[in-house]
């Protein structure tokens, strides 16, 4: 069977001194949730788009190879797949480490922080923690 650590030593092994591998195990499986058909679409999207930007850096990686001597990549080679919006995109490591808290591992601006307050009132939050209606945020009705 192929599990994620056998993936993973398979391509430590072939990638040699030209690449690394490490295994990562998606959220909703840590969580313990099963994942929904639109998870299992997101992830052979994204599994489609790394294995070609494998293979596109390898390919320029070993044509440009000289024998005996040592290839360095480039910096465009290190990046972070993401979805934004309804596409998939490469991000250039360089460029999310601006955009990212790294200490706390996700993003230093959410685009959900203004309306925390409504989303929270929504699902009933307040009332489920036994939060009283006189220490709600007023902010939330006045919008």
């Amino acid at each position: 069977m192929y599990t994620t650590d056998v993936l993973t030593e398979m391509l430590k092994e072939e990638g040699g001194s030209l690449f690394d591998a490490r295994s990562a195990s998606l959220g909703h499986t840590l969580q313990g949730g099963i994942p929904s058909p639109m998870d299992r679409v997101r992830a052979v999207r994204l599994s489609l788009r790394c294995m070609a930007f494998l293979e596109q850096y390898h390919e320029s990686l070993h044509s440009s190879h000289q024998p005996h001597q040592a290839t360095a990549a480039g910096p465009q080679t290190a990046a972070v797949i993401t979805i934004q919006g309804g596409g998939v995109k490469w991000v250039p490591v360089q460029e999310m480490v601006q955009h990212a808290d790294m200490v706390n591992r996700r993003g230093k601006e959410n685009w959900w922080a203004g309306i925390k307050d409504l989303v929270e009132q929504l699902s009933g939050k307040p009332q489920f923690l036994g939060i009283p209606k006189t220490e709600l945020h007023a902010s939330v009705f006045a919008k």
